[in-house]
């Protein structure tokens, strides 16, 4: 993944997506209106839904970002979204 990369949602609003120091993404750009969901049996955060996109849920790839990883969480630092990946293989290059 580039340093940042930047998606444009379909009402025109822009997110970046930056790789941070702990290989997980700092998600920011506007979450006035946002929803999102939670697990049944905790209060972890399993998808993030700005209104206009993108949906980011838990067990799927960041493709919208360029990252191959699964998203395994959620971490709100009340000004932008921190997703959480799988861990990188060490195994792979």
């Amino acid at each position: 993944m580039e340093e940042t990369k930047e998606y444009i949602n379909r009402y025109g609003d822009k997110y970046t997506f930056s790789l941070n120091e702990q290989g997980n993404v700092d998600w920011r750009g506007s979450f006035k209106y946002c929803r999102m969901g939670y697990d049944n049996d905790s209060d972890d955060i399993i998808m993030v839904d700005p209104s206009g996109g993108p949906y980011i849920t838990i067990d799927y790839p960041l493709e919208v970002a360029g990252i191959d990883r699964k998203v395994v969480g959620f971490k709100d630092h009340t000004t932008y979204w921190e997703i959480l990946l799988e861990p990188t293989s060490p195994n792979v290059p």
